[in-house]
């Protein structure tokens, strides 16, 4: 395991460590209510164990320590909180009143196969009302299944979207939630990617999530209902060696879901119209599949596609829009372009290595 490897397998352990115990305002304030308010049977308890309490200077050292933690830990939750609620145009209450999933639609793109199909599975047992993109045909599972609704559609045409979403609205209904899940990558360099790939690979990944919201996005609007899920990466924060068209298609589409966003609540006042991005590190799918095993080697993380489709799946039932990071521990991979230009090229070095080890 290369050095870097190691330091960033040790960040996340140590990430995790942190949110889940140091900077829990439950145990922080818990333990310092113990230490100084608690009973004395307690105090004696935990002084007789520890040669640190039983200093006064170590002991006054750990109390404030605690208090500064649990000082830490509930400005996080609190931005958390405010984090939620800008996402959500700045609103207090949730909408979940007004969503039943027994009678919503939800049209997903890239449906038949890896995170779109468990997505389809995981809304199916939710009751909701299904509509599935895609050029793929239609896996036997789903076939011959009640409230899913099988179009196949080419994506980057935007004139057969349009087509298909007037299909849709005539059979169907009027969709409510629309997950843009369709994406293709590999491996390879910038000067071995071929013009036909490139064009691909950015019609499938960005140009498509505008032909599906200009489709569908209208009957939202005139609602002031809806709920736009854009399957994001946290390659939308780091251009990579060996996957760059991959990168930028990730890097454009958080530009388009930020930008939607902002025009639902000041272009289109329609500020109950949800957007969630969903931002998963490697997944294991056939997108990796060039190079998972130089990833594992690297102690890398790689999350199961199930795991993206139930987040999915509970954000929708949440009725609240936002941004996911899966695993949560990665979500730090947003800070990468406020830090010094060194750690951001050792950073996307450390995994861009990995890819380009891996290529033909």
């Amino acid at each position: 395991m290369s050095a870097a490897a190691t330091i960033i397998r040790l960040q996340n352990l140590v990430s995790l460590s942190v949110s889940h115990i140091a900077l829990n305002p439950v145990i922080t304030a818990s333990l310092l209510w113990i230490l100084t308010k608690g009973p004395e049977s307690v105090k004696e308890f935990l002084v007789s164990r520890s040669a640190s309490l039983r200093d006064p200077v170590r002991f006054a050292k750990i109390v404030r320590t605690l208090k500064t933690l649990l000082v830490v830990g509930l400005l996080g939750k609190v931005n958390k909180q405010l984090n939620t609620i800008a996402l959500n145009a700045w609103r207090l209450k949730s909408e979940k009143k007004r969503w039943k999933l027994t009678q919503e639609i939800a049209v997903v793109t890239g449906g038949c196969s890896g995170i779109g199909e468990l997505t389809v599975k995981g809304l199916w047992k939710k009751s909701v009302k299904i509509v599935i993109l895609d050029i793929q045909d239609l896996p036997s599972g789903l076939q011959n299944t009640g409230n899913i609704h099988y179009f196949k559609c080419d994506i980057t045409d935007p004139a057969a979207v349009r087509e298909t979403a007037k299909r849709i609205q005539a059979t169907v209904g009027t969709p409510s939630i629309l997950i843009n899940n369709a994406g293709i990558g590999g491996a390879h360099a910038i000067l071995d990617t071929s013009d036909e790939y490139l064009r691909k690979i950015f019609d499938v990944n960005l140009l498509s999530n505008w032909y599906t919201v200009k489709a569908f996005l209208p009957d939202m609007i005139a609602k002031n209902k809806g709920h736009i899920v854009t399957i994001a990466s946290t390659a939308s924060y780091a251009g990579v060696a060996g996957m760059v068209d991959y990168t930028a298609t990730k890097a454009g589409v958080l530009a388009f879901h930020e930008g939607l966003n902002q025009e639902l609540r000041l272009r289109y006042h329609a500020p109950n119209v949800l957007t969630t991005s969903i931002h998963p590190n490697w997944v294991k799918t056939p997108l990796i599949g060039e190079w998972e095993t130089a990833l594992r080697v690297a102690q890398q993380p790689i999350i199961e596609p199930q795991v993206v489709a139930d987040a999915v799946v509970k954000q929708i039932a949440s009725a609240t829009g936002g941004q996911v990071f899966l695993p949560n521990t990665v979500s730090t991979v947003s800070h990468l372009r406020g830090l010094p230009n060194w750690f951001q090229e050792a950073f996307r070095a450390t995994v861009g290595s990995v890819i380009v080890k891996s290529l033909k």
